[in-house]
């Protein structure tokens, strides 16, 4: 089972949590689309979904 993207930065709380698909040539992380979360308030929160 997937692991759901967070509603809020799990490491300062804020709700501003930035959601973007990024095509294969932005990306190392194989030759599919990935999706990127990360906290734009605190920067600290970023992580990959496949």
């Amino acid at each position: 089972m997937a692991k759901p993207i967070p509603s809020q930065c799990p490491d300062c709380g804020a709700v501003e949590i930035h959601v973007a698909k990024v095509s294969p040539t932005d990306h190392d992380r194989g030759e599919g689309w990935a999706t990127r979360a990360a906290c734009t308030a605190c920067e600290e929160y970023v992580e990959w979904f496949d």
